[in-house]
């Protein structure tokens, strides 16, 4: 996975500054996503206790909490793409 991720940024500066932009769309959505779905689960949990359980509240917190690890994961990617490009402007 490395070696691919390596390949992959050090093709062509366009083609990672492309990925940074997508990675970072991605981040910010994903982002947005979870404190707006997040407020509303847990009001909701709040709110109705056993009933919300068992409505699937805490399978939707979950899939939040899954939801955090992909915004993690394009923050990760953003910053990558990022260090990549800085490299190639400063050694070159």
């Amino acid at each position: 996975m490395r070696i691919w991720l390596q390949k992959v940024l050090s093709f062509h500066w366009i083609t990672t500054f492309l990925l940074m932009g997508a990675f970072s769309a991605l981040g910010a959505a994903a982002s947005l996503n979870i404190f707006v779905m997040l407020e509303a689960n847990l009001r909701f949990l709040t709110e109705h206790g056993a009933m919300a359980v068992m409505e699937g509240a805490l399978a939707q917190l979950g899939e939040l909490l899954l939801n955090g690890y992909f915004a993690l994961a394009m923050y990760l990617g953003f910053k990558a793409c990022e260090h990549s490009l800085v490299d190639k402007l400063l050694h070159k």
